[in-house]
């Protein structure tokens, strides 16, 4: 019976220990992963990337916290190892009153070695978040300091340092922020150009939420709804203080970044960053200008940010929408360029040398088809099964170009799919120039993302949208079907009727025309023309 009973304690202590040994692995895995990709040799010896002490300096707490319970905790040679706690008692409640006697007294046992690891982890960062915090007081003093003696706010005007963010949340704002950065490159090469991911400064906790949980969301139809919902709950006014709190308290690296970067101008492509800046600037921490680049068709309230120089938007409506939303944003203030693609499109070869380059037939009178793969699922598979499937049904002779992507198995199995004789088919992986394969292209088959659509209209291509997200794309979508540039196919099954229809009956050519009458592949060169050129007044509060 002794034997029994010593056995049962050792195996609660040694589970109570399990607690301590998981934590420090999964402690000393953060560590590890952490310093992997930073930490490269050269000739010189090790060199270590700076801004990442602050990261490596938590995994360091983390490690050290959970060892020292490990190796020192007095827990394991106590007679009892676990807290227990009776919530009757010493809490006297209406519901703990009118509950059963045996209901109140039931107990809550916690493992004291798991208490333990857990106040590690709130410790660690905790220590973590108010150095942070002590950085930043100290480059936000600093900068102050600067402007104080300065007497005012010190960038250039025109620029020479300008700092692109982006986040990405979808490739859309990664892209524009690229047009932008190539076309600066282009033309104004002497002017010093930083780009960064605004997601990058956030820490895994605000990446899992608000990036990974947002398109994990979207591409579940109830998720997508969701997301939809969420996006016309929250279209009527601009966030409140508290959420602008909660998203500074995460991004204290980038509010860092931009005292010690000191750029002239920030240029925002994701409305989060644009609002970061307004959110400093108000409280009078921030004297730098800056200006934004909306990456879809409709401006949601959340790009509607004051203050904020200039604005570039991809239609008349979305001027509208800015200005409705918040009354400081004078109209002369947004700049109606459309949304800037990479400047390859502003320099493309003809439709039949794209045609030739690419390898494609380009016979008369059978259209080119463009089918863009995208993560989105129909019927439990990858919808572009379905759009090519549809589009082999078709009775008109098509050339269909599949692109694929990074996604190899995707490209194999779509090989394995029989092609009628008419048609001709290329399915194509990665691609450095998707330019040429939608200027050789007469139609695009593709969700209606911001980009995606800006680089359709720079080529002229007529579209057909299919399983637009709620929400923005949505509202994309809107807009291409009332300038008469797209249809819409909300049953991807029907996709091969609509197609046959839309070439039957002439409506194709009209689309193209349209289409190209309402691009713009000129934006980049259009939007960074104002700002290296400073054609904009800076907003100051002290005067306002």
């Amino acid at each position: 019976m002794a034997i029994f009973a010593l056995g049962q304690l050792f195996a609660f202590q040694l589970k109570s220990v399990l607690y301590t040994v998981v934590a420090l692995f999964l402690s000393s895995w953060g560590l590890t992963s952490n310093l992997a990709p930073r930490v490269t040799l050269t000739s010189g010896g090790i060199k270590y990337e700076r801004e990442s002490y602050r990261l490596t300096g938590y995994w360091l707490l983390r490690v050290a916290f959970h060892s020292w319970i490990l190796m020192n905790n007095e827990y394991i040679k106590s007679s009892t190892d676990s807290i227990s706690f009776i919530p009757a008692e010493g809490i006297s409640t209406v519901l703990f009153q009118t509950l059963p006697e045996e209901v109140q007294t039931f107990k809550l046992v916690i493992p004291k070695l798991l208490a333990a690891n857990f106040a590690a982890f709130v410790l660690a960062n905790v220590l973590s978040w108010l150095t942070k915090y002590l950085r930043l007081l100290f480059s936000v003093l600093r900068y102050y300091h600067g402007v104080k003696k300065a007497d005012g706010p010190t960038f250039n005007d025109p620029p020479q340092r300008v700092l692109i963010v982006h986040g990405s949340i979808g490739a859309g704002h990664k892209r524009a922020a690229q047009a932008i950065s190539e076309a600066f490159q282009e033309k104004y090469p002497e002017v010093c150009v930083e780009t960064v991911d605004i997601v990058d400064f956030a820490g895994s906790l605000f990446n899992t939420i608000y990036k990974k949980g947002y398109l994990s969301l979207s591409e579940k139809t109830w998720g997508s709804h969701l997301v939809g919902w969420a996006f016309d709950a929250g279209n009527t006014k601009r966030p409140g203080w508290a959420k602008r709190l909660l998203q500074e308290a995460f991004l204290l690296d980038f509010i860092r970044y931009i005292y010690k970067f000191q750029p002239d101008v920030i240029v925002n492509t994701h409305f989060l960053s644009t609002e970061i800046v307004a959110g400093l600037r108000r409280r009078k921490l921030l004297h730098i200008p800056q200006v934004t680049v909306v990456t879809d068709y409709d401006a949601h309230a959340y790009w509607a940010n004051y203050p904020c120089e200039m604005f570039f938007v991809g239609q008349p409506g979305a001027k509208g929408n800015l200005i409705h939303v918040n009354p400081k944003i004078e109209e002369d203030n947004v700049m109606v360029t459309g949304i800037p693609c990479v400047p390859a499109f502003t320099s493309l070869p003809t439709k039949s040398k794209c045609i030739k380059n690419l390898g494609l037939a380009g016979d008369k009178g059978r259209p080119i088809i463009l089918i863009c793969a995208s993560g989105a699922k129909y019927n439990g598979r990858p919808s572009v099964f379905t759009l090519y499937e549809q589009a082999l049904s078709c009775q008109e002779e098509l050339e269909i170009v599949v692109i694929t992507g990074r996604q190899k198995d995707l490209r194999a199995e779509l090989d394995e799919i029989e092609v009628p004789s008419r048609h001709k088919v290329k399915l194509e992986g990665f691609t450095r120039v998707m330019h040429w394969y939608m200027q050789a292209a007469d139609l695009i088959i593709t969700k209606p993302g911001g980009l995606t659509t800006a680089e359709s209209l720079a080529t002229g291509t007529a579209m057909i949208v299919v399983s637009p997200y709620p929400g923005q794309e949505a509202r994309n979508t809107d807009n291409l079907l009332e300038n008469g540039i797209a249809i819409k196919c909300n049953d991807l099954y029907l996709l091969g009727g609509k197609l046959q229809a839309l070439l039957r009956d002439k409506r194709l050519s009209k689309m193209q025309k349209r289409s190209k009458e309402f691009g713009n592949s000129e934006a980049c060169f259009e939007i960074v023309d104002a700002i290296a050129a400073g054609n904009y007044d800076y907003i100051d509060l002290k005067q306002s």
